[in-house]
């Protein structure tokens, strides 16, 4: 084990490695993704941010006027700035410099950057704690999760708040050691602050570890104590960050502040299916964060995860039954237990809205990775296997095995990344059988693109169901423009039917609006129905 300094510089090339090789992987492998449906609505905020990024240069005093902000920031008010601002600057790069094949690549790849970067961080917050082969474990696990590979690839908030909600943390537990670190703890805070709501619970998490700090530092009888400067660092800097990356605030802020806060605290409610029940309002089972965990994530991973919080249990003990010069100095193991539990326990509240699934609590997968990674080293110790191998590969070799599971699943579950679930769950069959949630967003519609333009090669219209209209128009980059969506099922010569619990009544709307009952086609994931296209015959007389 290292002294939890930090990384070295070897640790962060090695990491920088882990970074590029993840962003080439997803941006080849984006084509296959279809656009979904949040993904559309953030395409259009960035354009319309675009142009008033476009104004700013061109005519300063009249970007900044209020009318001219209002017109820009109004579409999509209810999420912050930053990484929409990271999308319209991306395209804005392909308009001008025709950096990326197509447009889509453009808004989704800052996305797959800060997929990438977590990475690193994943990696080099390992690397300075545990030995470099739990840290290279912990990166890869968490890249290898099925529902993580999906998610990096969007042009969406939830792998990019996963990373600054992870950087936020690693400031914070630098910050204890070096009070240098304390501003950039605030400024990391601002920066999660303006991607998503999730970071809204951190400096609870953080007030908590630091407190456990504190008593082991009174018993210690410590003459230099912990600063507690990240505190108002964050709450000063954090609220100044969001506030500055986003126009929309810069008139009527603490009105729009409170709109935007309400909003979450009052969001609206989504279908969500759970072993056979379709809940449209809360609560939701108090163990569907937990059940959902076990059925998307590698059972290898996390056993290790498991593992590594009964080997690191010494650190997590209370304070008073703490052992006096104890060497887990920061308490790591502490906080990365909070940050990995309060989002599931977020999700868990009988109060909280019914949201879309594991992408919700996806901010704790960073730390379940971590304590994988401290799982595997504690296990490859006790093993000893390089004293009865006499050889240095078989750990290696072992880590390799405890990642095959997670890489095999990955690379099966694409495109299908939200409609795969583990053997746990008995794969997507067993889960179908279960009544799970087999899907949401509209996204697998990308995978009918070779077929439809098979199907309607001189043109026609199609009734695309959960796809949005600019989910679809994204989607024309493979389909061709003379098949446009239809604005109703019976004036569309194809009727798409995504198959989600509380779509069943579309289907039988399909069979009467068709005239059959037969799909002409039906989109199959191990077997299990994913989409089913009727072709409306009324259309073909």
């Amino acid at each position: 084990m290292t002294n939890g300094r930090g990384p070295k510089g070897r640790d962060h090339l090695i990491g920088a490695g882990l970074c590029v090789a993840y962003v080439l992987l997803l941006a080849g492998t984006a084509p296959d993704l279809g656009m979904s449906r949040d993904e559309s609505f953030y395409v259009h905020a960035a354009k319309s941010h675009a142009g008033w990024v476009s104004q700013l240069f061109s005519d300063p005093a009249l970007a900044l006027e209020r009318e001219s902000i209002d017109r820009a920031w109004a579409y999509n008010w209810e999420h912050p700035a930053l990484m929409k601002l990271s999308f319209a600057w991306s395209w804005l790069a392909q308009q001008r410099l025709g950096l990326f094949p197509n447009p889509s690549l453009a808004f989704r790849f800052p996305g797959m950057l800060t997929a990438g970067l977590l990475l690193w961080l994943i990696y080099a917050w390992g690397a300075a704690v545990m030995r470099r082969q739990g840290a290279l474990f912990a990166a890869l696990a968490f890249a290898l999760m099925p529902r993580v590979f999906y998610h990096s690839h969007l042009a969406c908030f939830d792998i990019p708040i996963a990373f600054f909600v992870t950087l936020t943390a690693y400031t914070y537990w630098r910050g204890l050691a070096d009070r240098r670190w304390l501003p950039l703890v605030g400024l990391a805070f601002g920066l999660a602050l303006a991607t998503k709501h999730n970071s809204w619970m951190l400096p609870g998490i953080f007030l908590i570890h630091f407190l456990w700090i504190r008593r082991d530092e009174a018993r210690a009888a410590c003459t230099k104590r912990s600063s507690i400067m990240w505190l108002p660092a964050m709450l000063v800097v954090g609220p100044l960050v969001l506030i500055g990356t986003w126009p929309w605030l810069w008139h009527d802020t603490w009105s729009r502040l409170l709109a935007y806060v309400s909003f979450h605290l009052r969001h609206v409610h989504y279908t969500y299916e759970y072993l056979g029940v379709s809940y449209f309002e809360p609560p939701l089972p108090v163990s569907v964060p937990f059940v959902m965990t076990l059925f998307t994530v590698s059972l290898t991973v996390l056993a290790l995860a498991l593992f590594g919080l009964y080997h690191r249990r010494e650190g997590l003990r209370l304070p008073w039954r703490t052992k006096l010069g104890d060497a887990t100095g920061r308490r790591t193991e502490l906080l990365w237990l909070g940050c990995m539990l309060a989002p599931l326990l977020a999700i868990a509240l009988p109060t909280s809205p019914i949201f879309g699934g594991t992408k919700h609590w996806i901010t704790a997968y960073p730390f379940v990775a971590l304590f994988a990674g401290w799982g595997l080293v504690a296990i490859v110790d006790r093993a000893e296997f390089e004293a009865w191998a006499g050889l240095r590969w078989p750990s290696w070799a072992f880590a390799a095995l405890c990642l095959l599971p997670g890489a095999t699943e990955t690379a099966h579950s694409h495109p299908f990344g939200l409609s795969h679930y583990t053997p746990v769950a008995g794969g997507v069959p067993g889960a179908a059988d279960l009544g799970m949630n087999r899907q949401f967003w509209g996204f697998t519609t990308g995978s009918l693109s070779e077929w439809l333009s098979s199907k309607l090669p001189d043109g026609g219209s199609v009734w695309i169901c959960d796809t949005t209209r600019g989910a679809w128009a994204m989607l024309q980059e493979l389909i061709p423009s003379n098949i446009r969506a239809a604005s109703s099922m019976s004036s569309a010569d194809l009727i798409l039917v995504h198959h989600e619990a509380h779509f069943n009544e579309v289907d039988y709307q399909a069979w009467v609006v068709s005239g059959s009952v037969q799909p002409v086609f039906v989109l199959r994931y191990d077997g299990v129905p994913i989409i089913s296209v009727y072709e409306n015959l009324r259309t073909r007389d």
